[in-house]
């Protein structure tokens, strides 16, 4: 268990947050300078917090009201850093042997053995850090970290330094890692793509607040502000008039691309002509195919203009503008959709901004 509440006051803005979570992953997302790191820093004692309290394992580990202000070493935080600090003079299993203390040799061999293993360095135990990939120190130093068993465990942005293909490795080995060992852990990140795939919670931090937590489910695909969804990717932002409101739908003006039906939760209210924020995710915009005969599909039809298409991998994105006003739309497909229908720039398409998968932003 972590629970924290933290105040300090940096350079252009303060960092106010509160947290209390299980044995879980946490993933601090936001863009660079919001204070993610910092939070890190105060809950590890590295930087001390203005005001506030951080308790983990049912143990106060600073309080300001009190006064308790436990050192660095003896607060059982784990600190992964960005550049791995392992200690050069020391092999693979030096470095991980340094995080055990007060337990004997035949205990300290099982566990270096064990973690050696785990994080796939078996053979590599007699080697030095200079002479280590990138992705076998990331693995060692993280080794070192769980050695001495902390039950608090802080990665602060672990993978930024690696290729793509050894960040996806890692990935999935902190996933297995945490199902084995599950400790509280915070991961910051500004990588949309790792936020996604191991942040089963999210915290979306702005400015030194947290503008969103919740699950990934709910940060990725219900942003609660216009800033949140903008932060998740979802880049299909816009703004309109409530023109009418049956309970179930929305109806919502926007005076380029018309109006536009949305989907709404129960028990939310929203007045005519009052002024919303909705959004849909480039990868739920349907590209209607011209010889199609809309039958389910009569919600939000635009007509477009491809404007730019740029490749990514098994998918690409279409760059369109819609109405007199030209307005930008996002859309991402699988490459196949894109040859069949031959889509490039220059053509007019229809797509439809599928109306179950519109968020509404009061």
């Amino acid at each position: 268990m972590l629970h924290l509440s933290l105040k300090k006051r940096l350079e252009g803005f303060s960092i106010d947050v509160e947290l209390a979570l299980d044995e879980e992953l946490l993933v601090l997302f936001g863009p660079s300078g919001a204070g993610k790191t910092m939070i890190l820093k105060m809950v590890s004692g590295i930087v001390k917090p203005d005001s506030g309290r951080v308790a983990a394992g049912g143990e106060t580990l600073f309080d300001s009201i009190t006064g308790v202000d436990i050192p660095m070493r003896q607060r059982k935080v784990g600190y992964l850093f960005q550049d791995y600090a392992l200690f050069p003079h020391m092999t693979v299993a030096g470095n991980i042997s340094y995080g055990i203390e007060g337990r004997g040799k035949d205990f300290m061999k099982k566990k270096v053995a064990e973690l050696v293993s785990l994080m796939r360095l078996t053979g590599l135990e007699e080697r030095y850090p200079d002479e280590l990939s990138g992705g076998q120190k990331q693995r060692t130093a993280l080794a070192r970290t769980l050695a001495a068993e902390p039950r608090v465990l802080l990665l602060d942005e672990p993978f930024s330094a690696l290729d793509y293909q050894v960040r996806e490795k890692l990935r999935a080995d902190l996933l297995n890692i945490h199902r084995m060992y599950p400790i509280t852990t915070v991961l910051v990140t500004h990588d949309l793509e790792e936020a996604f795939m191991l942040g089963k919670r999210v915290a979306v931090i702005n400015n030194g607040l947290i503008e969103q937590l919740g699950s990934q489910e709910d940060v990725f695909y219900r942003p609660g502000t216009r800033n949140v969804a903008r932060f998740m990717g979802v880049r299909n932002i816009f703004s309109g008039i409530v023109a009418g409101f049956d309970g179930q739908h929305v109806m919502i003006d926007n005076p380029d691309i018309g109006v536009i039906k949305a989907p709404v939760l129960p028990g939310r209210q929203f007045a005519p002509g009052s002024e919303v924020t909705f959004c849909i995710r480039p990868e739920e915009i349907l590209v209607i195919r011209p010889d199609k005969v809309l039958g389910k599909v009569q919600d939000n039809i635009l007509e477009c203009e491809i404007v730019g298409t740029v490749g990514r991998g098994s998918t690409h994105i279409l760059y369109l503008e819609a109405g007199e006003g030209r307005t930008p739309i996002k859309a991402e497909l699988p490459n196949f959709v894109l040859r069949k229908l031959e889509l490039a720039v220059g053509r007019s398409i229809r797509v439809s901004l599928k109306r179950e998968n519109i968020w509404v932003i009061p």
